[in-house]
């Protein structure tokens, strides 16, 4: 028995060090044409309070730009970081575009822009600087970004738009499906609890799926095995394993911040000592409060007894 607890512990060790697998994060991005005078490309990072962002970061690169006399001769090229850095120059011959979307067209832009914000980058491909700093550039845009926030989907895409006449057209035929975040993980960890006004260490190993929408991991539903740790004395160790299922939702709407509540079921398999009652449940939530620090309020419920209890875990 004690070589099993050894050989038991050690095997979780390992298995929690192991870091989560998955398959990358992919975002909305998007493709628009106006009226055959910009052509722009779009990559979201954060919805949240993207309409108000890009507004700002467009309306300061126009006062930057407007009267601007180191605008040099087309073509060129310009990076802008809002509220850090602009610069702009000289680039090669402009690209001529002679087939596109199983058509053949005849145009080009000489000149580019580039805005690189922490919620989006932008891509602007225009010939004169007056329809880079048009306000109808930005209520276009708006306009975008307010219909693709609203499409319904649990996958990442590259929506394809265009404005004819003003008007905004969704070319659905022209989609695509760009990558998924659901993904298969395996975690481990190590906690802390206050039982029956004793404190108990446990180990975790965790394994999983979650199921992402939008380019967000939101759901995750896995299985865990926990044993916990009662000091008895200097030399005396009970072991009790649980075995738990459990689910967790992501609250936040940003794929650097994420927030996670969840609920977790767990039962006794394997009972030493007196600090659990045979045939003793667990209900806990679980709330991480970082990235690997979470709270749990827990109760046990037996038959003889029911009494709370509270775990603070480390994950790895």
């Amino acid at each position: 028995m004690k070589y099993f607890k050894t050989t038991y512990i050690t095997f979780l060790i390992i298995l929690s060090s192991i870091a989560c697998y998955g398959q990358k994060t992919y975002l909305d991005s998007v493709s628009v044409e106006i009226e055959g005078k910009i052509e722009l490309g779009m990559s979201i990072y954060d919805y949240s309070d993207l309409v108000h962002s890009v507004e700002n970061d467009l309306k300061n690169l126009h006062d930057i730009l407007k009267g601007n006399q180191d605008i040099p001769e087309p073509p060129y090229s310009i990076s802008y970081k809002p509220n850090k850095k602009l610069s702009i120059k000289q680039s090669g011959p402009a690209e001529r575009i002679i087939w596109k979307n199983g058509k053949q067209t005849r145009y080009q832009f000489n000149n580019k822009c580039e805005i690189l914000s922490d919620k989006y980058q932008l891509h602007i491909e225009y010939n004169e600087i007056e329809s880079l700093v048009s306000a109808d550039l930005i209520e276009k845009l708006k306009e975008v970004i307010d219909t693709t926030s609203t499409i319904q989907g649990r996958f990442s895409k590259i929506y394809n738009y265009s404005f004819i006449e003003g008007n905004l057209v969704h070319n659905k035929q022209l989609d695509e499906q760009v990558g998924k975040t659901d993904m298969l993980f395996i975690k481990g960890g190590v906690g802390a609890s206050l039982i029956k006004n004793q404190p108990v260490i446990d180990l975790a190993a965790e394994i999983g799926l979650g199921f992402g929408k939008k380019g967000i991991l939101k759901n995750q539903f896995y299985l865990s095995y926990t044993p916990l740790f009662d000091f008895v004395d200097n030399s005396t160790i009970d072991l009790n394993h649980f075995v738990n299922l459990g689910y967790r939702y992501n609250l936040s709407k940003n794929k650097n911040d994420s927030n996670w509540l969840g609920l977790e079921l767990g039962y006794l398999v394997s009972q030493e000592g007196d600090l659990f009652n045979e045939d003793t449940f667990k209900i806990g939530v679980n709330w991480e409060v970082g990235k690997y620090i979470s709270i749990s309020p827990q109760l046990y419920v037996s038959k003889e007894l029911t009494y709370p209890a509270v775990r603070v875990g480390f994950g790895f």
